[in-house]
């Protein structure tokens, strides 16, 4: 059984009161891992560690961020997690910008199709994620896409819906707000947005703003920027699609 002794900490990824992430090395190994542990606050926190948990090991497929152990004491779980070397689409985002129009289409198709089907393998089991954006999709070495933190992810086999909001407001479609429910259209909505930012670099809804509240009163009123002229006009129908909820 692993325990927090058997690796070292390379750096610490991302801090919070709850949930820290951590970049370890396996001592016996020397491979390296993520680390997130989650403190339990009360019984809430740790149920919906454990359902976290549960679902990794009910979804482990090649779409989704690996789980490769659990331990825990008293006050705190740990998940020791695949490492996806190549980072996420945040700084793949970046990087497509440099290339020539041709190289980037060519690779934004790519990503759109592993993506797809990252998502598809989720709803076909009744699952929506909640959380889709870019530093929650995963490069691994050989250039597969990854989903990861399913910490919102939710079963909605039984109503088709989950009537508890939560996610990135930046991300969220509009009808979730005027419905109070989340869907499987919720994840393609945000799927949109994650796909124009891979072409533009830009969110659609920003308008060169980067003040929250201003993007979301974008979204409601489905005012969005247009994609570039050397967009392939397929990939800008697919992309409108999933921004109209069509």
């Amino acid at each position: 059984m692993s325990k927090i002794e058997d690796y070292t900490i390379v750096q610490q990824l991302k801090g919070g009161t709850q949930v820290k992430t951590y970049l370890v090395q396996q001592i016996s190994s020397g491979v390296q891992y993520v680390m997130k542990q989650v403190a339990y606050i009360d019984d809430i926190d740790k149920k919906r560690a454990d359902d976290e948990v549960a679902l990794m090991k009910r979804l482990e497929s090649q779409f989704i961020i690996r789980l490769i152990c659990t331990f825990t004491n008293n006050t705190e779980l740990y998940m020791i997690l695949e490492y996806c070397e190549n980072g996420d689409l945040r700084n793949v985002i970046t990087e497509l910008q440099k290339l020539s129009n041709e190289e980037h289409v060519n690779r934004v198709w790519i990503l759109l199709a592993h993506i797809a089907r990252a998502i598809d393998f989720l709803h076909s089991d009744n699952i929506i994620h909640r959380d889709i954006k870019p530093e929650n999709i995963f490069l691994s070495q050989d250039g597969s896409v990854r989903l990861g933190d399913l910490h919102l992810a939710k079963d909605i086999s039984q109503n088709n819906f989950y009537n508890k909001i939560q996610g990135t407001n930046i991300y969220m479609a509009v009808e979730i707000r005027l419905t109070n429910r989340m869907t499987y259209a919720s994840d393609i909505f945000s799927f949109g947005i994650v796909l124009f930012e891979l072409i533009t670099g830009q969110h659609p809804f920003a308008f060169n703003t980067d003040n929250e509240q201003s993007i979301i009163d974008n979204i409601q009123k489905g005012d969005y920027q247009e994609l570039p002229d050397w967009v392939p006009n397929e990939m800008k129908k697919i992309v409108m699609n999933m921004l109209n909820n069509v």
